[in-house]
């Protein structure tokens, strides 16, 4: 009796020492990126060139490239803070197709990612011109929002509707937004 006693008080203090976590297992700091969208990226960055950062993923050893104008900035795990572009990001609801840019300058989408194709047509309800176009536009505004858009590369305007006629207007464009799709 007095030897499976102690055998259990023997096991009974011995289970501490077996919990302890070996010193090996500390993670490693990293560097922290932060896009213009306000997304941060934990990533141990290898290069910084004048157009691409190149970074490795946390848990990847594949060497990825990503665009300087994507990044606002790197918090490196010394301390240092490198500064790059300002953030794009205004502070408004993300359903608010009213801060959805429309351009037909390919320039103005660069450097976003193409979510998709959007198209609009004018209600039928138009009385003129003007109205049909701002009526076509806002539709399109509406939509590239539902689909996560900030801004609609143009690609087709159609007016039709002569005198006395209700004037109908079409819109085609592609939508870009900060954030690649979601597959």
């Amino acid at each position: 009796m007095r030897f499976i006693i102690s055998f259990f008080l023997l096991i009974l203090f011995s289970l501490p020492l077996f919990a302890q976590a070996p010193a090996s297992a500390e993670k490693e700091p990293s560097d922290t990126i932060v896009l213009i969208s306000g997304r941060k990226m934990a990533a141990f960055v290898q290069n910084v060139s004048p157009s691409k950062i190149s970074y490795f993923p946390i848990g990847s050893k594949e060497l990825k490239d990503m665009d300087r104008k994507q990044v606002h900035k790197i918090m490196y795990r010394n301390g240092r803070v490198e500064t790059f572009n300002t953030m794009a990001v205004q502070v408004v609801s993300e359903g608010d197709w009213q801060t959805v840019i429309l351009t037909d300058n390919m320039d103005d989408v660069e450097g976003f990612f193409p979510l998709g194709e959007v198209q609009a047509q004018s209600s039928p309800k138009s009385r003129n011109a003007r109205s049909a176009r701002q009526s076509a536009d806002i539709r399109l505004k509406k939509r590239a929002v539902n689909m996560g858009g900030l801004v609609v590369f143009i690609t087709k305007r159609e007016s039709k509707g002569g005198y006395g006629e209700t004037p109908t207007h079409y819109v085609e464009g592609i939508v870009y937004g900060f954030e690649p799709p979601a597959e």
